[in-house]
């Protein structure tokens, strides 16, 4: 009997282990390939066509990837504490694409800095977000997944406007 308790014990706190050594161990890379795939496909389109969208009440193509820096800027706050803004907002409209992309770049750096930082007792302290309780590595895969949507929706503007999509990277 002590010998099956003391299996379920080993298990029981081993599985957590593996999550945190997944984080700790792979998760940098992941959110590398996932930034350097967003980045490749904002730079896929034209300058011209950064003020693209398929309808009126659709964001543009560079307002999807400010969009995407505006959720970094929001979530990132619930990591660190720091309330970190990556552009001037009111001057969106005026940006270029190189300095979208740039912007776009700063802030997925700024992400994967607070990733490699983390210390695990952080990374599993838990917060409230929307009415739910859960941890800090919860946003980390939060930021990523946003950031997979609107990449996607970039992709389909690029097909829109004719523009070859840059071929996917996984995992």
């Amino acid at each position: 009997m002590k010998n099956t308790i003391l299996i379920l014990l080993i298990l029981f706190y081993s599985v957590p282990l593996k999550a945190q050594n997944f984080f700790t161990s792979h998760y940098p890379q992941v959110w590398e390939r996932a930034t350097e795939y967003t980045l490749e496909v904002a730079k896929a389109m034209p300058a011209e066509n950064f003020g693209f969208k398929p309808e009126e009440d659709a964001m543009t193509f560079g307002g999807q990837l400010l969009h995407i820096v505006d959720n970094i800027s929001f979530l990132t706050k619930l990591i660190s504490g720091e309330s970190k803004t990556f552009y001037d907002r009111t001057k969106a409209e005026e940006l270029s694409k190189d300095q979208i992309l740039e912007i776009l770049k700063k802030a997925n750096d700024y992400v994967g800095k607070l990733i490699v930082e983390i210390s695990t007792d952080d990374l599993n302290a838990g917060i409230e977000f929307r009415n739910l309780e859960m941890s800090k590595e919860n946003i980390f895969y939060l930021l990523r997944d946003h950031q997979v949507h609107h990449r996607g929706q970039c992709i389909v503007y690029l097909r829109m406007a004719g523009v070859k999509a840059p071929s996917y990277v996984g995992w």
